[in-house]
């Protein structure tokens, strides 16, 4: 391997990196943004308790981010299957 070679090695790294570097940051900083409480039900969130961010659903969209409870999180997926279920039969 040529120094050439090498160069162009190192510059592809500190180009990935920089670019791993800037997604983080803009995780981050969506975290900043997040909800203190359901969309749908308003129950209260505590971004410092263990077990209420282990079981509440994030849903990061392009200029916003939703959060749901598990019970709306539950109520919403069984509606979502439902539709799906009678699209697929009047298909």
């Amino acid at each position: 391997m040529g120094k050439s070679a090498r160069k162009m090695m190192r510059k592809k790294y500190k180009f990935a990196k920089k670019e791993a570097e800037k997604t983080l940051t803009a995780m981050l900083n969506k975290f900043d943004r997040l909800a203190s409480k359901c969309l749908i039900c308003n129950k209260m969130f505590d971004k410092k308790n263990k077990e209420m961010v282990q079981s509440w659903s994030v849903v990061v969209g392009t200029d916003k981010i939703n959060l749901y409870c598990p019970t709306c999180w539950k109520r919403a997926n069984t509606v979502a299957d439902a539709i799906k279920e009678t699209a697929n039969e009047q298909d």
